[in-house]
């Protein structure tokens, strides 16, 4: 295991200064969006689903280039989570489509590394689940997500975290320099082999006995029978049922079906705790060592 100081050093050459770099325009930003025509062209993939694929702009600055699977527009959003305005929107926008759930979810899962000092938060978008770690008293919480982008939001809104552009199945960190990993709604944007990839990678990055906590959709949502949520959640069970069934993730469902105490096992972890916060779902585990 690398020293202290051999982890700090490998990250600052990773990093970069996420809040003033000049980021390009997607055809998104070169949008005039009170015209009609543009304003359509955006409308017609939220609203009817006419989802596509990404389009990178040129001289994005990456560190590590992104698979296929990234390059999808995830929850019907134009352009995905590679464009400046559309990013915005979302990054501000989500924890009110989420009906406020989201900010209590988000601290139930940073109470997961009391005690911890450093806290890797992967797939931390545009930084609200890096900063409930601070919040809670995590000494050192380092960001990673995949979109420039999101970076940039998170950097501009939360000073104390560190962020870093990367894949949650490579991040390219030095291995066992974290005692806790968080993941916000990330498991289930990745195609099965990537998140047994990613699963096997948080392995790698934990000191022995680190911890891992993943924050999810509740499968309920998904399974669950709408007379059943009326019943259990009032309207806001059917308004979650309907949410997602309207939102483009195409790997959700392999997901859901994931048989998660079995999964956690293959990769070396222990089920610590499966817990319902509906609509979302905690599951705290252990790195396992023999």
């Amino acid at each position: 295991m690398n020293s202290a100081a051999d982890q700090h050093g490998a990250l600052a050459e990773l990093e970069t200064c996420w809040h003033d770099v000049s980021l390009p325009d997607a055809w998104p930003d070169r949008l005039r969006w009170r015209r009609p025509r543009d304003f359509w062209q955006l409308l017609r993939k939220f609203l009817l689903r006419r989802v596509g694929r990404v389009e990178l702009p040129r001289d994005l600055p990456l560190r590590v280039a992104l698979p296929k699977y990234l390059l999808l527009e995830f929850h019907n959003l134009p352009n995905g989570n590679y464009s400046k305005k559309i990013t915005q929107g979302y990054s501000t926008g989500f924890d009110r489509v989420m009906l406020g759930e989201m900010r209590r979810a988000r601290r139930a899962l940073a109470a997961c590394f009391e005690g911890c000092r450093r806290v890797l938060d992967l797939g931390c978008g545009a930084g609200y689940s890096s900063q409930a770690l601070v919040e809670a008293g995590v000494t050192e919480v380092v960001g990673l997500d995949a979109s420039p982008y999101l970076l940039q939001h998170a950097a501009r809104q939360f000073a104390a975290p560190r962020f870093v552009q990367g894949l949650a199945e490579d991040t390219r960190l030095p291995a066992g320099g974290f005692d806790g990993i968080s993941a916000c709604f990330l498991f289930h944007e990745l195609p099965p082999r990537y998140a047994r990839d990613a699963l096997r990678e948080c392995r790698r990055l934990l000191r022995p006995d680190g911890r891992l906590a993943i924050l999810e959709p509740a499968s309920e949502q998904f399974f669950g029978r709408p007379r059943a949520l009326w019943r259990q959640y009032g309207w806001r069970g059917l308004y979650f049922w309907w949410l997602a069934r309207f939102v483009n993730e195409p790997f959700a469902d392999a997901w859901h079906r994931t048989e998660v105490p079995r999964w956690l096992a293959e990769a070396g972890f222990a089920l610590v705790e499966d817990r319902d916060l509906f609509p979302a779902r905690l599951i705290v585990a252990q790195r396992r060592d023999a």
